[in-house]
């Protein structure tokens, strides 16, 4: 493995005044390579620095990389969800059950957006499952990513346009789109704020971008510090607290921004590293866990839950 290395200047303020917090690698797929992650002393922002280059970086998304994969959980949880909502449309029931199947959809579309139909982009779609349930609540739903496998398995499954692209330069036309969303997405860019800035051009008038990515102010980075689950490196390149990610998005131009923390699964302080084949574990997972959920409220509450999702709107 050819690996190459660049320091980069903080996306947020372009300073180079970095503060080295830790050095980690590639814990998920163990792939070769040391990066930083560093706080920019200008302005706070947390990047992966020393970072692969793009070349190199095609290396660690390999074939069986979860997002990617034509095989995924996601993509059959996203059937499942499918069928629940046709069957909802027609059942007497379905109050009870669009509801629970259109969650998913639902977490990240603001709710005075609910009901609207329009042109719906998704930034980083992977295999399209959100573009498929964006599809079946109404929307005119189109996709953007740049794995070619992804796009092939999205198209084949969902029949959906899905587009091989940079989005770092966006192939649509100013003012066209009526909602645009980044499911954990904007941490794996080499430049936020560029694509950010380009998702502000192509939205139209009263158009609304929503966000999701890990909270690296979250409960769960202060208690594993470097090994906290999210840092991901090198994949993740940028690092968001609630007030680079606000901050970010008003450098792009956005206004009305609200930014609000949740949890991403069951508590993982207390039990995310616990076996789970193992009888004693399990039962101390359960014996841990439930208090744990008593402190959730608190921590959304202090926006320190495992992700903040964000939404901004683009009023001229």
């Amino acid at each position: 493995m050819d690996l190459q290395v660049e320091w980069a200047p903080c996306d947020l303020c372009g300073a180079e005044n970095w503060e080295v917090l830790f050095i980690g690698s590639d814990r998920r797929h163990k792939l070769p390579g040391e990066f930083g992650v560093t706080k920019c002393r200008s302005c706070g922002h947390l990047q992966t620095n020393p970072r692969p280059t793009r070349k190199s970086m095609q290396a660690f998304y390999p074939e069986s990389y979860g997002s990617h994969s034509p095989n995924s959980l996601t993509i059959r949880r996203t059937k499942r969800d499918l069928r629940l909502m046709k069957l909802g449309k027609k059942s007497i029931f379905g109050s009870i059950i669009l509801p629970f199947a259109s969650w998913r959809f639902r977490r990240l579309i603001p709710n005075w957006l609910e009901g609207e139909k329009g042109l719906f982009l998704e930034i980083g779609c992977g295999t399209g499952w959100l573009c498929a349930l964006a599809q079946e609540m109404g929307w005119q739903a189109i996709g953007v990513d740049i794995s070619l496998n992804a796009c092939l398995a999205a198209r084949r499954t969902w029949n959906i346009p899905i587009l091989c692209s940079d989005s770092h330069s966006l192939p649509f036309k100013s003012n066209t789109f009526r909602l645009v969303v980044l499911c954990h997405v904007l941490e794996h860019l080499y430049s936020p704020r560029q694509v950010l800035c380009e998702v502000y051009r192509v939205l139209g008038r009263g158009g609304w971008v929503a966000l999701e990515v890990p909270n690296a102010d979250s409960l769960g980075r202060q208690v594993y510090r470097h090994l906290w689950n999210s840092w991901d490196l090198p994949r993740h390149l940028h690092h968001f607290t609630p007030t680079t990610l606000r901050r970010l998005m008003e450098q792009a131009g956005f206004q009305k921004i609200r930014i609000q923390s949740a949890h991403y699964e069951p508590f993982i302080l207390t039990t995310r590293w616990l076996p789970r084949k193992n009888l004693f574990a399990r039962f101390m997972r359960l014996v841990l866990g439930l208090p744990a959920w008593l402190f959730l409220p608190l921590l959304v509450a202090n926006q320190q839950g495992e992700i903040l999702r964000a939404w901004g709107l683009k009023e001229n």
